[in-house]
């Protein structure tokens, strides 16, 4: 500033109060809770890792414990953490409807509501039984 400037504008605001903050050591800690054996001590220094970082850019703890779900329920290694957390908060909802399909396809492989007909000539013989 220089001198004999005013101060012009407003105050910026205050930052927002953040709530209780987790460590990555309490993620893990809880990771290995859900764990029917505790995991090697490579991999959990790797998801501790991993986790800091993610706390680090302001992830919310609840997002990163749904994808620490995930990866203890897939038993994946930690590095895909933050693919999964990504998974988690940028997914598109899952809409239970009935236009989509058992293959993922989408609506046009559904069943339930095809347009599709097959073509049937009426005037020739659809079974062996009759003249081909």
């Amino acid at each position: 500033m220089d001198p004999g400037s005013f101060l012009t504008g407003r105050e910026a605001p205050a930052p927002d109060p953040l709530p209780r903050s987790v460590s990555a050591k309490e993620l893990v800690a809880e990771y290995i809770r859900n764990c029917p054996r505790r995991p090697p001590e490579d991999v959990l220094g790797l998801l501790g890792r991993k986790i800091k970082v993610l706390l680090d850019e302001r992830f919310d703890p609840e997002d990163i414990r749904a994808a620490l779900e995930r990866l203890r329920a897939k038993g994946l290694h930690p590095s895909v953490l933050p693919s999964l957390v990504n998974e988690v908060v940028n997914a598109a909802p899952q809409a239970a409807s009935a236009s989509s399909s058992a293959s993922g396809a989408g609506p046009w492989a559904s069943t339930t509501s095809s347009g599709y007909t097959p073509y049937l000539n009426p005037t020739e013989p659809t079974t062996f039984g009759g003249r081909l």
